[in-house]
């Protein structure tokens, strides 16, 4: 019985293993380039990320629905290995967190955002553009 049981354990700890490799590898240089981002607030941004994790503000643009569009004042982001992703944003003043999971395909992204300033909370999605 104790046979079995340990073969068993070692084989989840291996699927698990296993199954891991499949997120592993990313890193902010897969990253970079240029990707929409759609907040269920209604607003959303068209962000350029660089290969060191900055946003380049610059390059970068984001709408709200009620005041137009604007530059992000900054951001940075850091995506760990196991293809999720801790971003911040500053518009207008205002920072923005950001947490959430890059695709297995790192062409797409989902996730939570909180702007501590007016306790404004919600979803995100954001897809790479070609």
């Amino acid at each position: 019985m104790n046979n079995r049981i340990s073969k068993l354990l070692i084989t989840v700890i291996a699927v698990l293993a296993c199954g891991s490799n499949a997120w592993a590898g990313c890193n902010n240089q897969k990253f970079a380039g240029t990707w929409d981002v759609a907040f269920s607030d209604g607003n959303s941004c068209r962000l350029v990320l660089d290969s060191q994790g900055e946003v380049i503000a610059d390059e970068s643009t984001c709408f709200d629905p009620f005041r137009g569009t604007t530059q992000p004042d900054s951001g940075s982001y850091d995506v760990a290995n196991d293809c999720s992703i801790s971003a911040n944003l500053v518009v207008e003043g205002v920072p923005v967190e950001l947490a959430g999971q890059f695709s297995s395909g790192r062409n797409i992204g989902a996730g939570r955002f909180l702007v501590p300033a007016f306790f404004v909370k919600g979803g995100y999605t954001m897809v790479r553009v070609p």
